[in-house]
């Protein structure tokens, strides 16, 4: 059985282009648009990954993962970070605060598949 990923980002071109991808590699894929619909997701998908932009509006990626890993039914689901942002620091503290990786964007679709095939 492939894994059940959540892609997270404010834009559905990306989220578009990443389900297609992962769809493309046969995992089973979910979305949400923002923060708060990823939260929904996870309690209503239980996705094995979530791929999660970090800049989004009202809940950033950084508060979601906050309440998932305040959650122990979500606190060990492995967290990668897209974002196109390039601060070392922010994404030094996405690691330090419990994500798996960070991934900058624009994506390396080949870094995201060596990302998932470490957390078999």
């Amino acid at each position: 059985m492939n894994k059940k990923i959540l892609v997270v980002d404010d834009s559905s071109s990306n989220i578009l282009l990443i389900q297609n991808f992962l769809e493309d590699e046969g995992f089973e894929v979910v979305t949400a648009l923002d923060g708060k619909a990823a939260l929904e997701q996870v309690k209503n998908t239980k996705p094995d990954v979530i791929l999660l932009d970090l800049m989004m509006p009202e809940i950033d990626g950084m508060q979601v993962m906050e309440k998932l890993k305040q959650d122990n039914k979500t606190k060990n689901i492995p967290i990668i970070f897209i974002s196109a942002s390039k601060d070392r620091d922010i994404q030094q503290k996405a690691i330090d605060e419990g994500a798996h990786a960070f991934i900058s964007k624009p994506l390396d679709f080949d870094l995201i598949l060596r990302e998932l095939d470490t957390l078999n």
